[in-house]
């Protein structure tokens, strides 16, 4: 199956999200991204600054995996985490870090923790999200 983002996690993602690259030895380097939107139903961009960038730049140079979670509240009400591989542009002072998404877990915790939701038909997963979430940040 392949990731495709649902309309609510779109707007959840705008509101800013950690970003994750681990090293290929597994040591995650972490930063935040305030500046992120959704360019596909499979693909994020995050525009970082150099110091947002600089903190993952060696480690996405040797593995261009990538995971992220909503930041804030999101955190919270927007219980996903987002896998796929990442490439850089840059853009005068900007990097854009693209990432082609590949999974999606569920991170709400009790029964829903750790389910692939890449593995379900798009509408069954929109329907099991609709189902958990009504809210949508404005």
């Amino acid at each position: 199956m392949t990731v495709k983002l649902t309309d609510r996690m779109k707007a959840w993602i705008k509101i800013g999200c950690h970003l994750n690259v681990p090293t290929k030895a597994g040591i995650p380097f972490v930063t935040v991204s305030r500046n992120v939107k959704s360019v596909s139903d499979d693909e994020v961009v995050f525009a970082l600054s150099q110091d947002e960038y600089s903190v993952i730049e060696s480690a996405l140079a040797e593995n261009p995996w990538v995971a992220f979670g909503v930041s804030r509240a999101g955190g919270i009400r927007a219980c996903y985490q987002f896998k796929g591989k990442g490439s850089v542009d840059k853009e005068g002072d900007i990097f854009n870090l693209k990432v082609k998404l590949s999974e999606l877990y569920c991170t709400k915790p009790g029964c829903y923790a750790g389910q692939r939701l890449d593995q379900k038909p798009a509408q069954e997963c929109e329907e099991w999200e609709h189902g958990l979430w009504t809210d949508v940040p404005k």
